[in-house]
């Protein structure tokens, strides 16, 4: 859709808001190639990065224990990557690398230094704004542990003197604050035009299962959890031989603040509600970081050769465990996406479409479930948009106010179409929205309709609105293409559309 088009439905959002980073490069990319590639380097660029942060702050800790890099492994393709999180995912790796500058210059910043600290926190800040909060705890508590661990050091070797107190606290408080401040600010800024309206905290008997299962890697079939259990015992033996080991030695460190950094993102996973300003599935966000800071502090220790390969053996084994039960799930998915943008040709430039997935999750003609969490035909025809030039009247991101665009509130579809999307009372008046608004809804597409799909509340609410849809496509639409595949996909054009 050209610009001039987009703008009548679309407006930017002017305020502070993160999840910036992906749009801009992603944008960049689509200048020089067609989107579906522009999206595979997105990706790809994140998948090749993800574990080259790791291994920078790994380097910076302990040379050697940059082997635990492997451990990222496992987590690079996560349920939220999955959901389509592209710029959480981006800030996965800038939280790496934000923590590491500041530990690789933490005994003495220079300008420069300042600078480009001051650079990796605001990228990260419009990444995304949990992933900038949680690299700041990490290194306010990692800073107020170096700071004990020197001051008990000193008063060891030599008798406690203040003099020397002030040029600390400058050097390595007051200097690097400066540098995370701007970032800070922004948050504030966030937090005052977007609130703190927050929703419940989940049972902690549910936090607790989701911990010990490590559910975000948990995506497409539910055997992944038998893995992701695997691996969160791979990281509760490494955590206690080596707690064993330090016990034995008495052997303790500065490093070992890194526990205090893991059992304060323990406190905020069971104390955060899963929603707050706009944002959602917090804590599972949270849960990666609490083994992200464990990663970091079995990185700092010193390991047995044979423990080292061992680690590595099971780390690898894991990932390929994970990645065998997923590729055949893309495989099979993929040839229902093929699917669903089959009739994409049919539709006109700078036009409207409203998709209304039946099952969003999936199900195949002999029903059984193509996903258990992810939702891949959800927002699917993101990818109609992007390639034909229309407008997506389903396009989640600029539903809220929390990304760079968001649709003109006379306009909105929310509004406008589902009527708020309540559950409880659903209904969905499309027809008359062009009366209504002065917008359009030039095309519908319907992905999977049938008695048999059972998909949670969406499927649910689709359900309950079916004869309104039916009547008011008699009424005002013409189907023009059914999918020869399997016949789950259905285009309809408003009757004179060219009006």
């Amino acid at each position: 859709m050209t610009a001039r088009s987009s703008a009548k439905y679309y407006r930017l959002n002017t305020d502070f808001v993160p999840n910036w980073v992906g749009h801009v490069v992603l944008a960049g990319l689509m200048a020089l190639m067609p989107a579906l590639v522009a999206e595979k380097m997105l990706l790809s660029g994140y998948v090749v990065l993800l574990p080259i942060s790791l291994g920078y702050v790994l380097r910076t800790i302990r040379p050697d224990g940059i082997f635990l890099t492997v451990l990222i492994f496992p987590f690079v393709y996560n349920f939220l990557l999955h959901m389509g999180f592209y710029n959480f995912s981006y800030s996965l790796v800038m939280f790496f690398f934000v923590v590491g500058y500041w530990l690789k210059h933490y005994e003495g910043f220079t300008r420069r230094d300042m600078l480009m600290l001051t650079v990796l926190s605001l990228v990260l800040y419009f990444c995304h704004i949990v992933s900038l909060l949680t690299a700041y705890m990490a290194i306010g508590l990692l800073t107020m542990w170096f700071m004990g661990c020197a001051l008990a050091h000193q008063l060891r070797t030599r008798p406690f003197t203040l003099q020397a107190l002030p040029a600390a606290l400058r050097a390595r408080v007051l200097v690097p604050l400066f540098a995370l401040l701007p970032a800070l600010v922004l948050v504030a800024i966030f937090l005052l035009q977007h609130g703190t309206a927050r929703g419940p905290t989940p049972p902690g008997a549910h936090l607790w299962h989701r911990l010990y299962h490590l559910a975000p890697l948990i995506s497409y079939d539910e055997r992944e959890g038998l893995w992701s259990t695997v691996f969160v015992w791979l990281f509760i033996a490494v955590v206690g031989y080596l707690l064993v080991s330090k016990i034995a030695h008495r052997r303790g460190d500065r490093w070992d603040g890194l526990l205090l950094v893991a059992a304060g993102y323990s406190v905020v996973y069971f104390a955060a509600p899963d929603e707050m300003s706009g944002g959602g599935l917090i804590n599972h966000r949270m849960s990666l970081y609490l083994f992200f800071a464990l990663m970091l502090w079995c990185g700092a220790q010193p390991y047995h050769r044979m423990v080292k390969r061992g680690i590595q053996m099971v780390a690898v084994g894991i990932a390929l465990a994970l990645l065998g039960l997923r590729v055949p799930r893309y495989v099979e998915l993929n040839e229902y996406l093929e699917e669903y943008l089959s009739g994409m040709h049919l539709l006109e430039p700078n036009t409207t479409l409203l998709p209304l997935p039946f099952s969003p999750r999936g199900y195949s003609p002999d029903g059984h479930i193509l996903s258990s969490r992810v939702a891949p035909f959800m927002h699917a025809s993101g990818h109609i948009a992007a390639q034909r030039g229309i407008v997506d009247l389903q396009n989640y991101e600029a539903f809220g106010n929390a990304f760079p665009v968001m649709f003109r509130p006379h306009l909105h579809p929310i509004v406008h179409i589902w009527n708020g999307m309540q559950f409880q009372s659903p209904a969905i008046d499309f027809l008359s929205y062009p009366q209504r608004t002065g917008g359009r809804v030039d095309y519908i597409l319907i992905w999977r309709t049938g008695e048999d799909v059972q998909d949670g509340p969406v499927t649910k609410f689709y359900r309950q609105v079916e004869q309104s849809i039916s009547q008011q496509l008699e009424e005002g639409y013409e189907r023009i293409y059914i999918s020869p595949q399997r016949g789950f996909l259905q285009l309809y054009r408003r009757k004179a559309w060219r009006d």
